[in-house]
């Protein structure tokens, strides 16, 4: 398969699942719709459903139509990731600008993917200015992913690290040792009795990662089991 085929057809198969998230729900929102701005932000919704069906049927046709249909779609596609934030969720400007980005990131994505017949001589023009805003809302997307995957990162990265550490323990040692190596690898151990006996509870120092292991030990003294927990409440 030629590359031209697979951009025609990565490109239409974007437009048809970006269709598909805009019709789903679409029926509700219209119907709960009472102020102006919900009723606009929930037609440009249907609007970039639509053209991004009809952008793909040109797409696959070669109509011709192509390039204006994706610009319609691109420009509707915008409006609803500008204002759906804003007026359905309540949220400031902040999460209208960062879900902008995002959608001019699909957006332009979807029209580089796209095989379009040549553009005319003004369009030619622009193509600088246009590639340089692809580039900025590339950027803001990869900034709202960042930030939402910022604050798990450390959490997930740092669970896995107990987990292994846990997972990875020696079954002759004592309950001693443990707690010194507990100590040096940065962890906290507490010691603790409860309806099944003695235990030694490690447990990561920032209160906010919850996860935890817990060690018991045999009568002889070596270790008899370790579990580790993730998300514990006490």
């Amino acid at each position: 398969m030629k590359w031209q085929s697979i951009r025609l057809w990565l490109a239409v198969l974007a437009l048809l699942a970006l269709s598909v998230s805009g019709f789903w729900g679409v029926d509700q929102e219209w119907s709960y719709a009472t102020s102006l701005g919900e009723k606009f932000s929930t037609f440009v919704q249907i609007a970039y459903a639509v053209l991004g069906l009809l952008a793909a049927a040109a797409l696959l046709r070669c109509s011709g139509t192509e390039r204006p249909l994706l610009y319609l779609w691109a420009f509707t596609l915008l409006l609803t990731g500008a204002t759906a934030p804003v007026i359905w969720g309540r949220g400031g400007w902040m999460q209208g600008l960062s879900a902008t980005a995002v959608t001019a990131f699909c957006a332009g994505l979807v029209i580089w993917l796209a095989p379009l017949p040549p553009a005319g001589p003004v369009l030619a023009r622009w193509r600088w200015a246009l590639g340089a805003l692809f580039a900025v809302a590339a950027l803001g997307a990869l900034t709202v992913a960042v930030r939402a995957v910022a604050p798990v990162a450390p959490v997930v990265l740092g669970a896995a690290r107990l987990e292994q550490f846990c997972e990875g323990m020696r079954g002759d040692i004592t309950e001693r040792e443990l707690a010194d190596l507990v100590g040096q690898q940065g962890y906290a151990a507490r010691p603790g009795d409860d309806a099944k006996g003695h235990y030694l509870r490690i447990e990561e120092f920032d209160p906010q990662l919850r996860y935890r292991c817990e060690a018991r030990f045999k009568p002889g003294g070596t270790l008899s089991s370790m579990n580790f927990t993730a998300n514990h409440k006490d």
